[in-house]
């Protein structure tokens, strides 16, 4: 295993911009926002393979000395905070990250397979839990930006441009401004589970969500 840097301090990364293979020797957690993680072997193209959101700790395949080669970019903006922990404690961390990886890889499974709206609303509530699970009033959640969606969902641009008129036409999307959509949580998730959310849980984080994009 790799040893951790002495005193790292928190980070924060503006949308696109990426962590330096160094910067991956050290373990991390997402505060807030979202990253991209995805596949960069020497000479292949990158290919997209999961997101990382708040809760979730990455580095982790650096730190046990795979060689694995992976970008990480940040989606929207992010604050970083380095994992130090030794002992159980290290196993607690480790073990949560297994959990979390393997909850990920099913979620990319329901944003790149099937009909190109059901995706786009996954991708929506996602973001919109990523802020606040339980939230009763309206609040705002940052997305990409249209050619990071587009790549995540496995569909050209202009196909998740025309899924959002139509849901702005369905009245699932409200108020659009520039920059700005409004959506109902509940609305969308009677259409749309994430794998491993029940209906009742979806009930019940049912709320009025302002999304920039």
């Amino acid at each position: 295993m790799k040893s951790i840097p002495s005193n790292p301090s928190n980070r924060t990364l503006s949308p696109r911009e990426g962590l330096a293979a160094c910067d991956l020797t050290q373990m991390w957690r997402v505060e807030s926002g979202a990253l991209r993680i995805d596949s960069a072997r020497s000479g292949e193209t990158s290919c997209f393979m999961r997101l990382a959101l708040p809760g979730d700790v990455i580095g982790v395949e650096k730190w046990v000395g795979t060689d694995d080669a992976l970008s990480v970019r940040a989606l929207t903006p992010v604050t970083l905070t380095p994992v130090q922990a030794s002992g159980p404690e290290m196993m607690h961390v480790l073990m949560e990250t297994v959990v979390i990886a393997h909850q990920r890889c099913r979620e990319v499974v329901s944003l790149r397979t099937g009909p190109a709206s059901q995706r786009v609303k996954c991708l929506l509530l996602m973001f919109s839990d990523s802020v606040n699970h339980d939230a009763r009033t309206t609040l705002e959640c940052i997305l990409p930006n249209l050619s990071d969606m587009a790549d995540i969902l496995d569909a050209a641009p202009e196909t998740v441009s025309r899924v959002f008129s139509s849901m702005r036409k369905l009245d699932y999307l409200q108020d659009r401004k520039p920059h700005k959509v409004r959506f109902s949580s509940l609305a969308l998730r009677a259409q749309a589970l994430i794998p491993g959310m029940t209906a009742s849980s979806a009930v019940r984080r049912g709320q009025m969500v302002g999304v920039r994009m």
